[in-house]
């Protein structure tokens, strides 16, 4: 059922970017505009209003995909369930005090990592697995899947997972991509050749902007729903791989924790959103039905 949908979803938006385009192309107004602008307006003109455009398109493609989801996860079933999800550690300082933080609240939770920090913080990346987390691949050096090649995706995912196993004895099939951006021919290469589940998110903490942990709990708080999957950082830096500081993050976490389950939320991890997710497949199918 969630295929068509998604697919009515992505013609409903691309068409509404058709006709916004083709009503400004129609507009006398433009070209009048147009003749009469100097190179240095038509190019400040230009640039003014692809960014809007080119922000609305990649915010939609991270948020809805556009094309086949099959083996894309955004959400969990619809159930008061919510996951929690981290990317780009581990880290020496920040990973340890949410997983602090996750023990005392009794909450697992589940880490997409980048490889060559598993390999340089082999301790926290254990930790993380040794009191019951999930862990994800997050590639090895966090790099962009747009522009890739086939050998540089398998190479990426491959030796990350590789570097997992090897320090935790976890053999993970979760794979989130780097800023949630991927491909068609990313995603045949994750999903169907090797078997991952894509793992995105519902609701983005926007941790990495700096926000203050008062700013992050209203941004969950306005928008989680059933079956949320929300995203944070626990390193990471806004053009290197890690450096920025994540305490905001670390000190909204207990804020988050106790709204979500004031408000009747169960948090869990990733691995348990797919299997009640496949269990709801099976139900809907009729198969636990009559078994």
């Amino acid at each position: 059922m969630r295929k068509p949908i998604q697919l009515a979803t992505s013609a409903i938006v691309l068409s509404l970017i058709g006709i916004f385009a083709i009503a400004i192309l129609r507009s006398p107004e433009f070209w009048e505009w147009f003749r009469d602008a100097d190179a240095l307006n038509l190019l400040i003109g230009g640039i003014f209003l692809l960014i809007p455009i080119v922000a609305a398109m990649v915010s939609y493609y991270e948020y809805h995909g556009i094309g086949c989801q099959d083996g894309i996860m955004r959400r969990g079933p619809h159930e008061n369930v919510i996951a929690i999800t981290f990317d780009d550690g581990p880290n020496p300082i920040y990973t340890p005090k949410i997983l602090d933080v996750l023990k005392e609240k009794g909450v697992k939770a589940t880490f997409f990592v980048v490889g060559c920090h598993v390999k340089k913080y082999p301790e926290v990346a254990k930790r993380i697995v040794d009191e019951g987390h999930d862990i994800g691949n997050h590639t090895y050096t966090h790099k962009d899947m747009v522009p890739s090649t086939r050998r540089m995706v398998l190479a990426q995912t491959r030796k990350t997972n590789h570097i997992i196993e090897q320090v935790t004895g976890a053999n993970t099939k979760l794979f989130r991509p780097p800023r949630g951006i991927y491909s068609t021919a990313v995603r045949k290469v994750i999903v169907d050749e090797e078997g991952y589940n894509l793992i995105l998110w519902t609701v983005s903490s926007v941790d990495w902007r700096g926000l203050s942990p008062q700013r992050i709990l209203r941004r969950i708080t306005r928008f989680a729903r059933p079956g949320a999957i929300l995203l944070f950082h626990d390193s990471g830096a806004l053009v290197r791989r890690e450096g920025a500081s994540r305490e905001n993050t670390v000190e909204s976490l207990g804020l988050v924790i106790d709204h979500l389950h004031a408000r009747g939320f169960e948090i869990i991890p990733i691995s348990e959103m797919l299997r009640r997710l496949e269990e709801q497949e099976m139900e809907t199918s009729g198969i636990l039905t009559q078994a």
